[in-house]
């Protein structure tokens, strides 16, 4: 029984946390890309090429995605971009 409550929670906090990636997206006017590619990298950890081979495209257009998801945000580093998400969550 307890893989049954594991699998509920996980469910619930995937849940919440695309709920936080699309406030985010809404608060910063990502588009529906950039969007996506936001919550590969804060929902699965995903690399510049695993985002590149899930979407069909190249690593050169994922960092201009991420580039440009960072300026919509205010910030110039992973990092700050995902403490953003997080406290905008808070």
């Amino acid at each position: 029984m307890p893989h049954v409550q594991e699998n509920s929670v996980r469910i619930v906090h995937h849940k919440g946390v695309h709920s936080v990636i699309t406030q985010f997206a809404t608060i910063h006017q990502l588009t529906n890309r950039e969007s996506e590619i936001i919550g590969l990298i804060a929902m699965n950890g995903y690399s510049n090429k695993e985002i590149a081979d899930h979407c069909n495209i190249s690593e050169k257009t994922v960092k201009v995605h991420i580039d440009k998801i960072m300026v919509k945000a205010g910030t110039r580093s992973m990092r700050k971009l995902l403490a953003t998400i997080i406290c905008n969550s808070v």
